[in-house]
């Protein structure tokens, strides 16, 4: 590292940033749940999935022409990622946290049942997709959340 580089690196590290900032730009508010998804999804708004690290839930489409929800191995193919488990919801949410969850996606599926795929990503980072087949538009609807588990 030259005494240029030395000089800037510590000019920056000691920079005062106590002032207000000058980026007057509005910041545009994240939103977890698309325009496009279920007015049923939409509904319940900015909703977390309480794990090591708080996740927002976000609305999922696949397309699925299947007569039941499809199995760990078909599911995986979908995601392009191996798929741990497939379990009933109640298994899931065994406290009742996320009955709204549930519900929503239940009537954006046309009331079948949602259950529950979990992903693993790696060791501690695990994507936890609750889906229901809508049979008559020929798609699983639903959310995903990341959840990192130590």
């Amino acid at each position: 590292m030259s005494d240029q580089d030395y000089e800037a690196f510590l000019n920056k590290a000691n920079k005062d940033y106590s002032a207000p900032s000058t980026n007057t730009a509005p910041q545009k508010e994240e939103e977890f749940i698309s325009a496009t998804a279920h007015q049923a999804l939409r509904a319940i708004g900015e909703r977390w999935y309480t794990s090591d690290s708080d996740e927002p839930f976000t609305d999922v489409t696949f397309g699925w022409e299947g007569d039941a929800l499809p199995d760990e191995a078909e599911f995986g193919e979908l995601v392009g990622l191996e798929v741990s488990e497939k379990m009933p919801y109640e298994e899931w949410d065994v406290t009742g946290s996320y009955d709204d969850v549930t519900s929503a996606i239940q009537e954006a599926a046309g009331g079948s049942a949602p259950e529950v795929y979990r992903v693993e990503e790696n060791y501690t980072k695990k994507w936890y997709y609750v889906l229901a087949l809508d049979k008559a538009n020929k798609k699983l609807v639903g959310l995903k959340a990341l959840a990192i588990e130590s």
